[in-house]
């Protein structure tokens, strides 16, 4: 094969793009259900199977969208993750394809391509939970990313009043998925207003209603479910929005500067940081407004990322869209000037793709990924333990787990929690642990479980409803790192 083949097929978005499903489908399709699978899985399940819709019956601070997608994978499939799951796969390979046309519209068809892997594969990292790919930041991410190109096809198209409607649409339904889009929302505003300079106010203005009229129509799309199911506006105003003042929806000043050092500056992400040097020599990129808008979308970003303190892993995918464009085109400019008019151009392009490839693949995920599918070994006892309890309950009997990270176990239960908070984040205070306790005595379940993980013991069970087991339940068997009591 001569090199300038080799590098049309480095080049090409359809074999980036079968790269990355190659990769994704390795390190995520296989792993056993996730914590907060397992929370978004049992309010799925909850409400297609029990008919407790969120925000009435469940606590959790997500607006609506990633439970309406659990609720139908459970309608359809039962209580799995690989319905989600595949739709995230789907979803990181068409925002990185749209990364690619975004990249090259800006400056060409190699920054496009730079971007696409960067993005693409820094996507994949473990540092991200890369593996984690039905969490909310990757519908997010994607419907951030279609607004930000429709708005870029839009600047030169007789029908741009109908595009940033559409724009607005896929905004309103990035929100719907998690509500830190709304930072990307305003990078989204400013961008426009910046990269539209030749518009009149008036007609800026006009663009500003109709962005934000498209969010409206899809928040209210997103939330019709909700009302069908007896929902009112108000509880999801409560349940999505203002339960983001509770503390459990945000750190310690402690933590977050601990975890801003930890994820942000000393992490495999600061590898790229020197190449954003590179604008000192290619100082003409700032004539060029799509790139300079870029930093905006970064800017806005970057508050997202900061804003709970705790920087998740999936948190930081919020940031990399505008971050691999960055330093995708400016990789391409810099390289395209120092090989200009070189005949081996396309040899050395090939050389400089394959190592960006094999500096970026994340290795440990793809080794356990390969390990779980070669072997077909899937050590799970979260779904052990749910199953028990399925099997030695019945249908309209409830359970609760008191502490930690026991979602999976609850969702694969197939059986109701006997609070709406199943999840211990969201209890903070003790009004919250008094609901707790009536709830149990009002709907005593039948299994209550304490899990004995370092992770889990951090979490300060109220003494009244260690009071509650002592005097009523019966320890029943020791089952992984599992106490499972029994009601006498």
């Amino acid at each position: 094969m001569k090199k300038n083949k080799i590098y049309d097929l480095l080049s090409s978005p359809v074999f980036i793009l079968l790269l990355l499903l190659t990769v994704n489908f390795i390190i995520s399709i296989f792993q056993p259900m996730n914590n907060d699978e397992g929370i978004f899985s049992y309010i799925g399940r909850a409400w297609s199977q029990n008919g407790i819709p969120p925000y009435q019956g469940t606590v959790e601070n997500k607006t609506p969208g990633i439970f309406e997608l659990y609720a139908v994978s459970n309608l359809l499939f039962g209580v799995t993750v690989f319905f989600v799951r595949s739709l995230g796969i789907i979803a990181v390979l068409i925002s990185s394809y749209l990364i690619y046309l975004i990249g090259e519209k800006i400056y060409s068809h190699l920054a496009g391509v730079f971007s696409m892997y960067l993005f693409g594969l820094i996507s994949t990292w473990g540092l991200l939970n890369g593996i984690f790919i039905s969490h909310t930041e990757v519908f997010m991410v994607m419907f951030s990313i279609l607004s930000f190109y429709i708005l870029i096809k839009g600047k030169d198209s007789l029908k741009w009043k109908y595009l940033l409607l559409l724009a607005g649409i896929s905004m309103g339904f990035s929100i719907a998925f998690k509500q830190i889009a709304v930072t990307t929302t305003w990078a989204l505003l400013l961008f426009f207003i910046y990269t539209y300079r030749d518009k009149t106010i008036q007609n800026k203005i006009t663009g500003i209603i109709l962005v934000g009229a498209g969010m409206f129509i899809s928040t209210l799309l997103s939330i019709i479910p909700l009302l069908l199911s007896g929902v009112s506006v108000k509880e999801y105003l409560e349940g999505a929005w203002l339960i983001l003042l509770n503390s459990g929806s945000s750190s310690s000043l402690a933590v977050h500067i601990s975890r801003f050092l930890d994820v942000l500056i000393f992490s495999r992400l600061a590898l790229f940081y020197p190449l954003l040097f590179l604008l000192i020599i290619q100082r003409d990129l700032l004539k060029n407004r799509y790139f300079v808008g870029l930093f905006i979308w970064i800017l806005f970003d970057f508050i997202g990322i900061n804003s709970s303190g705790y920087y998740y892993g999936h948190q930081i995918r919020q940031l990399i869209p505008s971050l691999s464009i960055i330093l995708g085109v400016l990789l391409a400019a810099s390289l395209t000037r120092l090989f200009q008019q070189n005949s081996n151009q396309n040899k050395y392009l090939s050389f400089i793709i394959i190592t960006l490839i094999v500096l970026i693949l994340p290795y440990g995920s793809l080794s356990i990924g390969a390990k779980l599918f070669v072997f077909n070994k899937q050590n799970d006892p979260d779904k052990e333990i749910g199953i028990w309890l399925r099997n030695n309950t019945h249908k309209n009997e409830s359970i609760y787990i008191v502490n930690g990270s026991g979602n999976p176990a609850l969702s694969y239960s197939e059986r109701v929690s006997s609070s709406k908070y199943f999840n211990s984040t969201f209890i903070t205070d003790d009004s919250k642990r008094n609901i707790v306790l009536n709830d149990l005595q009002a709907k005593p379940p039948v299994f209550i479980l304490k899990l004995n993980t370092k992770e889990d013991e951090e979490f300060h069970i109220d003494p009244k409803i260690e009071n509650l087991i002592r005097n009523h339940y019966s320890l029943k068997i020791r089952k992984y790192n599992y106490d499972i009591f029994k009601r006498n």
